[in-house]
């Protein structure tokens, strides 16, 4: 490929979830970040992994490169703020806040924080219900007839990595949904609508990607129910808040289930092959 290797803006409106897209030779963050591919690999970072072998090393050699040019990346983030001259006023910073305040305090992104802990609370309790599965599916194993245990407990895992993943991504794109609908509602100058349009693209971008995460996240959970029974009634209890939450979002954005996300393959244009 050439110049037009990359799908502009791929990354924009995605689920992170590197080592599942088909789309990563086409991203520029993921072929500019070696993190990105390290995770993507199942890698720790260098200084996690095993030093007796080169990479270790090569990987080692880069950190500190770019620690010498540019000094430590959290000194890097603290030092990238603007001049003193060019600070915003009071009266904008308190407008943000109020902003941010309100998004906070909205019941979608409350439902969603709140679904967030439920689910880190159910990883702890379900604990023994899935080892009694699990002690089930090595018995069974034992059986001299053809049965479904190893695919059972695949299937387990997979749906359980799946919930897991979208229940931290699910608030901060609702968040970031949010904001752009409350910015675009707040406009003062905005006389050609340029503004006000580009806020409610990311806000049907940013929406998109939260109905993707609550449809896998349902559909996880409704599999689950039905692999570990004892678990049921809990399961039941997760899937409220998200059938809401696609119910709020579908009122609030109704064109965000029309937003293509470019790493499903969905193109609102071709993507250029060079």
């Amino acid at each position: 490929m050439g110049s037009n290797r990359f799908i502009s803006g791929i990354y924009n409106y995605c689920d992170y979830w590197c080592e599942r897209c088909a789309y990563t030779r086409r991203c520029r963050n993921y072929q500019m970040d070696p993190g990105l591919k390290r995770r993507a690999d199942g890698q720790p970072p260098p200084i996690e992994r095993d030093a007796a072998n080169a990479a270790f090393w090569a990987d080692l050699a880069e950190a500190v490169r770019e620690t010498e040019l540019f000094g430590p990346a959290d000194a890097r983030d603290r030092e990238a703020g603007l001049p003193d001259d060019l600070q915003p006023d009071s009266e904008w910073l308190a407008r943000e806040e109020a902003h941010r305040a309100a998004v906070q305090q909205h019941p979608l992104v409350r439902m969603a924080f709140d679904y967030m802990k439920r689910v880190e609370a159910w990883q702890s309790t379900a604990d023994p219900d899935l080892k009694a599965v699990a002690r089930d599916l090595l018995e069974a194993a034992k059986s001299p007839v053809p049965n479904p245990a190893e695919e059972e407990a695949r299937e387990i895992g997979d749906m359980i990595e799946i919930a897991t993943w979208y229940h931290t991504l699910i608030p901060p794109k609702l968040s970031r949904a949010l904001d752009g609908v409350f910015e675009k509602d707040g406009l003062d100058d905005d006389p050609t609508g340029v503004l006000a349009e580009t806020r409610q693209h990311d806000a049907n971008g940013s929406a998109r990607v939260v109905l993707l995460a609550i449809e896998r996240s349902i559909a996880a959970w409704t599999r689950l129910r039905t692999l570990v029974p004892a678990q049921g009634d809990a399961i039941l209890d997760l899937l409220v808040p998200l059938d809401r939450m696609r119910g709020g979002i579908h009122l609030i954005l109704p064109g965000a289930q029309h937003f293509p996300l470019a790493f499903l393959g969905e193109f609102s244009e071709p993507p250029t092959n060079a």
